[in-house]
């Protein structure tokens, strides 16, 4: 347990061999923005929240508002750049401190997919989640069909914990979905090809 978790002091930005991964900011929505509209037919089906963003301003208002939270500490959202370009962001929500654990989520925007930047984000946050904010549990959830983001899970060495059909309804189509729940409890094995930097 974490009583106090607000007096944390996390330190960012953290960085692996290419990317760097900070908290997002105000300032963001128009970057997160412009990924969102180059990659809003592919990743819809995944991420329903896209249909929210009609404008920059809207990812604007996301922006100011995970900001906020991360101060809070209630959960995390991470830019993820490659230099100046945005590839994509990754997070810990859900967030239990009496346990203390998260879920972990990701997207990459099209035009940089299959590149391998969104594994080496992501180990990098599970590490850092395990290593800097004590979390004792990290769970990567996906549905069955989304191969992808289940590849990652694997890749970092995730275990399968259970797949389940109706624990979530999509929120367009109320449809039962059936659910690939992933877990983590410590960073053993990951700290060899995922390591970071913490940096300024």
């Amino acid at each position: 347990m974490i009583e106090s978790p607000i007096l944390l002091d996390l330190p960012v930005p953290f960085y692996t061999s290419r990317l760097m991964i900070r908290p997002m900011m105000p300032g963001d929505g128009p970057a997160v923005w412009a990924a969102v509209e180059e990659s809003r037919p592919q990743i819809r089906k995944w991420l329903p929240w896209v249909d929210d963003v009609k404008c920059w301003q809207d990812s604007e208002k996301s922006a100011r508002q995970f900001y906020a939270n991360f101060i809070l500490r209630r959960d995390f959202n991470f830019c993820i750049f490659k230099g100046d370009v945005y590839v994509g962001g990754c997070g810990l929500r859900n967030v239990n401190w009496d346990v203390p654990s998260a879920t972990v989520a990701y997207w990459c925007r099209e035009s940089l997919q299959g590149q391998g930047y969104v594994t080496e984000a992501v180990g990098a946050l599970t590490l850092y989640a395990f290593k800097e904010m004590g979390f004792k549990r990290l769970v990567i959830r996906c549905e069955l069909e989304n191969t992808k983001s289940a590849a990652v899970a694997n890749r970092l060495g995730f275990d399968l914990e259970m797949t389940a059909k109706g624990i979530m309804a999509h929120p367009r189509t109320e449809e039962l979905l059936t659910i690939c729940s992933f877990v983590r409890f410590d960073s053993s094995g990951l700290e060899n090809s995922y390591s970071y930097k913490l940096g300024s």
